[in-house]
This record gives structure tokens, C-alpha cells and sequence, in this order.
């Protein structure tokens, strides 16, 4: 009967992740930790059966920014690794950073390691990602899209997303709807502001420039500073915020707090992604759900149809959204 490395973690008494990581020699797992695995993996037998023909590796590639960020890009790659391991591949993730001083390295480092294919998760400069692409192997883009790059995308519906949550907000009174966030930070922000402002279109609802708080840091996206800053200047807020994400709408909700206002009674919000830190929040945010779980697997499930069947596609996915309501959007009497 075949090792897993859920059996692995069973007998080790951490998580199959754990067990991947201590693998693969990353550096998160101590010392005591990856020892402990490995003796275990040896003596189940993990290492005699894992043949070229069994195993298989597939790469995760992306900036040293989106593989810092905890609140949706380590839930999708989790998510990624899953799918991955039930059909048999391993994981690897490379920081597409050094690109620029060696541009052979992403090449030499999929090669030494028997990369099959590749994701690259999130956005990166098309240049960079032209790189990625032409190591050879088959390549999936997520949660972003390359204007001159032939290679396969699979992205949420943000454009219905924006709409769904003015849609939700119209609902439930609300006529005064401004944004919150930078658009020109990622492929998805910017869809999501043009969602929005197709939304408000659609409503028959004007669009107040000033309730449109978009001109932020690029580099400093988060920075709660600039975000209180900027909510300070808007005098005559609108009655609700259409946030890039759950962590733009937790720090927006923070900064109204400390500038007196309550959140839904005086200003509403609505986030996306649907995160577990935007439902632990208090109140939880109502959400636009990219339902991450699904991205993840129609991502490694696509690429693996590629690497078997030796071919690419430059096929354009675009998946569905829906609403999840939390507690952040309260009702506007007439």
C-alpha cells in the first residue's frame, strides 16, 4: 500500500502541510520538526516508493509581496498544495524576484528540481512572467491576466463581483456608494473599481469623485496612515465603502472607528475575497466571495491536463463570484 504524506503526518503528529514543508527542506519547519519527519518518512517507506513516474512536481510562482500576504494568497496556496498532493504532485514555490539579476535562474532552478509545470500566482510585470513562460514548461497565470502573453489565466468575475455589491447595497437603501482602495495595484483591484463603477451606471446612481478614494501608495497599499489620511480629507463621506478587499475594509473600518464613525450604523462596507480574518471581525464583513477553493483546484487540475497531455492553451477562465453577507451593511431608512 502506498505512503502518503498524510500518514506520514498521522504518525509525526503535525499537518500534512508540515509534513511538505519538511520535504521539500523549507526553512518554516524546525530543525527537531524536519527530523523527526524524515525519520518517520523513512521508516514508512515514503522515500523507496517515490519514483519519477509516481511523483511529479509543479511550481507556485510569484513576488516575495503576494507570498508574504496571509490574508488570501497563503489560503490559495494551501488550497493549491491540497489539490496538488490528491493527484499525486509535489509543490515547490519560487520567488520570481532575482529574475532581473539572472534571468537563466527560474530556468536551471525548474530544471534541477523536475518541474512539470507551473503557476504563477498573482501579479508580476508581464516581462517577468514572459520569462516564466519561456522556461519551457506549461504555465497557468491566477488571479491576474497578460495582454501579450499567450499562456492560460484563470481569474474570479470581479466586474460581477463590483456589481454584486452595489447591487446589495442598493438593496438595502443605500444611494451614496464611494470606493475604497487602489485599482492600479493589482489586475483584480482594477476590475473590481470597474465593476463598481459599472454598477453604479447600471443603478442609475452618480458617481461623487470625491467619495472615489483611490489615489493611494502603490508600494504602501495597506498602510493605515495614508488610508486614515484619506478618509480624513473626505468631509462629506458616503453612506457606504466598496473596499479592493477584506484587508483594505478592515483597515478602512479601524480608521472610521478612530475618526468617530460606527460601522454599518453610520458607514457601511462591503470587502472582498471572503476571508477568515474579514469573519472574524467585529462586525464581519460582507464579502464578495471568490470562492478560493475552487481557483485553486480548477488551476492545478487545468495544469496537470496540460502536462499530461504535452500541450498549453492561452484560454482565458473566468470563474464565479457570489455574495457573503456578514455584518458590515446594515439598512437605510427612507
Amino acid at each position: 500500500m502506498r505512503v502518503t504524506l498524510k500518514d506520514i503526518a498521522q504518525r509525526s503528529g503535525v499537518s500534512v502541510n508540515t509534513v511538505s514543508l519538511a520535504l521539500r527542506n523549507m526553512p518554516s519547519v524546525k530543525q527537531e520538526t524536519r527530523e523527526n519527519i524524515l525519520q518517520i518518512a523513512e521508516e514508512l517507506g515514503y522515500f523507496g516508493q517515490k519514483g519519477k513516474s509516481e511523483m511529479r512536481n509543479i511550481g507556485l510562482v510569484s513576488t516575495g509581496e503576494r507570498l508574504r500576504d496571509s490574508y488570501f494568497y497563503m489560503s490559495f496556496h494551501q488550497h493549491i498544495l491540497s489539490t496538488a498532493h490528491e493527484s499525486n504532485y509535489n509543490l515547490m514555490v519560487f520567488n520570481c524576484a532575482s529574475c532581473d539579476v539572472d534571468p537563466d535562474e527560474l530556468r536551471r532552478k525548474f530544471e534541477s528540481n523536475s518541474i512539470a509545470g507551473v503557476i504563477i500566482l498573482g501579479d508580476m510585470e508581464e516581462r517577468i512572467a514572459a520569462k516564466v513562460a519561456g522556461c519551457g514548461v506549461p504555465v497557468i497565470a491566477t488571479g491576474t491576466r497578460y495582454e501579450h502573453l499567450q499562456v492560460c489565466t484563470v481569474i474570479e468575475d470581479n466586474l460581477k463581483g463590483g456589481l454584486l455589491a452595489v447591487e446589495h447595497l442598493y438593496d438595502r437603501g443605500y444611494r451614496r456608494i464611494g470606493f475604497l482602495g487602489n485599482p492600479n495595484h493589482s489586475t483584480g483591484f482594477m476590475e473590481r473599481y470597474q465593476g463598481y463603477i459599472g454598477g453604479m451606471m447600471h443603478l442609475g446612481l452618480s458617481v461623487n469623485p470625491d467619495h472615489v478614494l483611490v489615489d493611494m501608495d502603490a508600494v504602501h497599499v495597506y498602510d493605515y496612515d495614508r488610508i486614515f489620511a484619506a478618509l480624513a480629507r473626505c468631509e462629506d463621506k458616503p453612506e457606504a465603502f466598496i473596499c479592493t478587499n477584506d484587508n483594505m475594509a478592515m483597515i478602512g473600518m479601524k480608521a472610521l472607528l478612530a475618526q468617530g464613525y460606527s460601522v454599518p450604523d453610520d458607514i457601511a462596507l462591503v470587502g472582498f475575497d471572503n476571508t477568515v480574518i474579514g469573519k472574524m471581525a467585529i462586525p464581519a464583513i460582507t464579502s464578495v466571495d471568490v470562492h478560493c477553493a475552487v481557483q485553486a483546484e480548477t488551476c492545478v487540475k487545468k495544469l496537470i491536463s496540460f502536462i499530461q497531455n504535452g500541450e498549453n492553451s492561452s484560454e482565458r477562465v473566468v470563474l464565479p463570484v457570489s455574495l457573503a453577507e456578514g455584518e458590515s451593511v446594515g439598512f437605510v431608512r427612507a
